[in-house]
């Protein structure tokens, strides 16, 4: 068994010593409404562009909206939310399904469930990892079957691989290796300075090797391109936020994960402009001149800062005067992403529940990875199964390997939907894949880091690329650099 593509990545202007200490990254959540409500009443405001309708860019906007700052976004496509997606048609009357960001967990995402709790939207129990059916081998196992010991020692595991797996799940193994380093990271934004900056040589499979793993375990969990500096430093963050490598634990809003988008939209109102693509940028010392196409015809806007929360790769297009410098230019170029497709199975009755089976399945097929429920919440007898899949997977390839998977007898699927990110011109791409081996100081903390009056917010602005998280911590941390600029 090798992990999912996905799992795997989870796993694994100088922004000073105490901007970062001040993030939320020490555990804090979003301002309160009466330190807002303060810093509403400095007399410096500053304008500010903020490139990219997706969740980063429309917190980071809401935030300088409620400290007083003159903000516009420009958003390309004709609709606001990025790579939050909430669609109800053409599924049948009341259902629904995410087709990008998932969930939420708690502890963690502080900042995201904060503003659910501000504009009032209801988090709901999201239990599409638990009482999960997994295929190793093309053979299914339960997770009582993943935790018992004579299985795990079956598979190859050591007896001391075997015995933590017991105790903590299979997919927590990597922790028991990365705990004799982990209370080296005071800092969660600081990954050097701990004397480790060697591990950021070595490949993870060679640190797992050198603590002992097993061969088994080797070839589960350890990735020969990916850094084991990073890996520890990202399990140093999680263990800081007393969040597990992958956890179930989690929750998504009630009604689609939109109504997040559709909550700041409101709030931002005529701030917002659709269908305005960025296609230059100009920047000196003194302000940033944006230029973008509105209705087809050519406009440009000037402010004194511009946020840029589209990803990278759309980035990376737009000409910009003056250029980046050689660090900027490298991360904007360098930095890589996931994609995949989301397949969606509306289903006549929750048929898996009458055979008594879990919704949740880890297929680990190319054209179906996971499989799960959602809008459970929805009276009536239609239901939703949700799952991901490689880019380019068809309704019918997703439907077959359901199929070949699906342990029971019984399959009342009658419509399937397969939605490929990787088309979409703006939002084509998903989280931050891991920097590789030897590169961890040429990406952080430039990634994060102002160039000029440019500061960058988003999924793959942020110390641990987990989707609305990063976007929000990220949005946040930009919103507090230009207000205490301005």
């Amino acid at each position: 068994m090798e992990m999912d593509r996905r799992d795997f990545i989870k796993h694994s202007g100088l922004v000073t010593s105490a901007l970062l200490a001040s993030s939320t990254g020490s555990g804090q959540s979003a301002p309160g409404s009466e330190e807002i409500a303060s810093k509403g009443n400095k007399k410096n405001k500053s304008s500010v562009i903020v490139a990219g309708g997706g969740i980063a860019g429309l917190s980071n906007a809401y935030e300088l909206m409620k400290r007083g700052h003159e903000v516009t976004v420009l958003e390309a496509s004709q609709r606001a939310g990025g790579h939050v997606r909430t669609i109800h048609d053409p599924l049948a009357e009341g259902l629904y399904a995410d087709l990008g960001a998932e969930q939420c967990t708690k502890p963690g995402y502080e900042i995201y469930r904060a503003y659910a709790d501000e504009f009032d939207l209801e988090l709901l129990p999201y239990p599409r990892r638990t009482d999960q059916l997994t295929y190793i081998r093309d053979k299914p196992y339960t997770e009582e079957m993943l935790r018992d010991r004579k299985v795990l020692l079956g598979f190859g595991f050591s007896k001391r691989e075997a015995s933590y797996m017991s105790e903590n799940g299979i997919n927590e193994l990597p922790s028991l290796f990365y705990r004799p380093y982990l209370d080296a990271f005071e800092d969660e934004y600081q990954p050097f300075g701990v004397g480790l900056e060697d591990l950021d040589l070595m490949a993870v499979k060679d640190l797992l090797k050198r603590e002992n793993a097993s061969e088994r375990a080797l070839l589960y969990f350890g990735g020969s391109s990916a850094s084991a500096l990073q890996a520890i430093w990202n399990a140093a963050i999680l263990k800081h936020r007393k969040v597990p490598l992958i956890p179930t634990d989690l929750f998504r809003i009630k009604g689609g994960n939109q109504r997040m988008i559709d909550a700041f939209a409101t709030r931002l109102g005529s701030r917002i402009r659709l269908g305005s693509p960025v296609t230059k940028i100009e920047h000196s010392d003194s302000g940033v001149t944006v230029h973008f196409k509105e209705f087809g015809e050519s406009q440009s806007m000037t402010a004194d800062y511009l946020v840029n929360a589209i990803p990278l790769t759309i980035l990376q297009r737009i000409p910009i005067e003056p250029y980046w410098s050689e660090e900027k230019a490298w991360v904007i170029k360098n930095t890589t992403y996931d994609f995949q497709s989301r397949i969606v199975f509306q289903t006549r009755t929750p048929f898996w529940k009458r055979e008594g089976y879990s919704p949740n399945i880890a297929c680990r097929l190319p054209h179906l990875h996971l499989v799960w429920e959602m809008a459970e919440e929805v009276k009536g007898d239609r239901s939703i199964l949700i799952g991901s899949a490689n880019a380019g997977t068809t309704p019918e390839q997703a439907l077959n390997a359901y199929r070949k998977r699906y342990p029971g007898k019984s399959i009342e699927i009658e419509h399937t939907l397969a939605h490929h990110w990787i088309q979409d011109p703006w939002a084509p791409v998903c989280e931050r894949q891991v920097f590789g081996l030897g590169k961890l100081k040429r990406f952080w903390p430039e990634i994060i880091r102002p160039h000029g009056r440019i500061h960058f917010a988003g999924a793959y602005a942020d110390n641990l690329s987990w989707g609305q998280e990063a976007a929000t911590r990220s949005a946040n941390r930009v919103a507090r650099e230009i207000d205490e600029a301005s």
